[in-house]
């Protein structure tokens, strides 16, 4: 059994080593996520100069996207990526120290917290590729309500506007679900015929597949807007979806290796934890 919680406590000590690096890695990442904004801005500059020139050519003035910050976009993202490497480098601490230092109290923490962590990825994995709708359905529906209310058009200079013509132009996509999510949001003008275009928009200037360069803006119109200059029907929610978590094979394979990964640490620390106790014993 000596040579047995050796080989498990050598174990703990290097996987949990490499967790402490990776906890120290989104630590790192958050902050530059949060306060590395010039860096960060560089990769949606492009979209935002487009963005600006046609809404310029279409006849709606001057837009100035300059107030689009990525990171400010991104603050939800930053303090889930600070927080997440915080909980990282302490279940790893606590993993080494207990395994290294044989110390029973932080073995036991670090065996609750890994079970449980493993119990909830399990619940949210099931429900996440088991009954799907249970998280698409209200994901979607808060994009949607907040389109509704805040959305307004390529000239829109408040953040939710400018976010959602920089990801519809740099995914390839239009709303949430499609078009339609726009339909009778509060603050999106439609009626274009006061600048002398005579268009009426069915979809955002932004879902067209190319930005107009002049006051030409059939690829939105309510005639002219088609699925071979319009991304009309092609929902941002699932695109982003499919292109990250929606490839179920992949994703769920991988999900379960690490399920299979945990539960061997918390094997190994449980067996570390009974051979104390034996030699325990034997003393007494």
């Amino acid at each position: 059994m000596g040579c047995l919680q050796t080989l498990c406590r050598v174990f703990l000590i290097v996987v949990n080593l490499f967790f402490l690096l990776l906890g120290l890695a989104l630590f790192a990442a958050g902050l530059f996520v949060r306060f590395g904004s010039e860096v960060l801005n560089e990769y949606v500059d492009t979209v935002k100069a487009e963005l600006e020139k046609s809404a310029s050519t279409a006849g709606l003035g001057t837009v100035d996207l300059s107030g689009l910050n990525l990171s400010d976009m991104l603050f939800g993202v930053a303090l889930g990526l600070i927080f997440f490497g915080i909980f990282l480098i302490v279940i790893s601490v606590l993993g080494t120290c207990g395994s290294c230092c044989k110390m029973k109290i932080l073995l036991v923490t670090y065996v609750v917290i890994c079970s449980l962590i493993l119990v909830v990825q399990i619940i949210i994995v099931g429900i996440l590729y088991g009954s799907p709708d249970t998280f698409h359905d209200p994901a979607k529906k808060a994009l949607k309500d907040k389109i509704q209310t805040d959305y307004a058009g390529l000239a829109g200079s408040d953040v939710i506007s400018m976010a959602w013509n920089v990801v519809m132009q740099q995914v390839g996509c239009c709303g949430a679900n499609s078009y339609a999510d726009f339909t009778g949001a509060e603050n999106w003008e439609t009626d274009y015929s006061s600048t002398g275009s005579g268009y009426t928009l069915k979809t955002p200037i932004a879902c067209c597949r190319t930005l107009p360069d002049s006051n030409d803006l059939t690829c939105a119109d309510i005639s002219g807007a088609t699925t071979a200059n319009n991304y009309l029907e092609e929902g941002c929610y699932n695109k982003v979806w499919e292109q990250t978590l929606g490839n179920t094979t992949i994703v769920v394979a991988s999900l379960v290796g690490i399920g299979v990964f945990q539960l061997a640490l918390i094997v190994f620390a449980v067996i570390i934890l009974c051979t104390m106790r034996e030699k325990t014993g034997h003393k007494d």
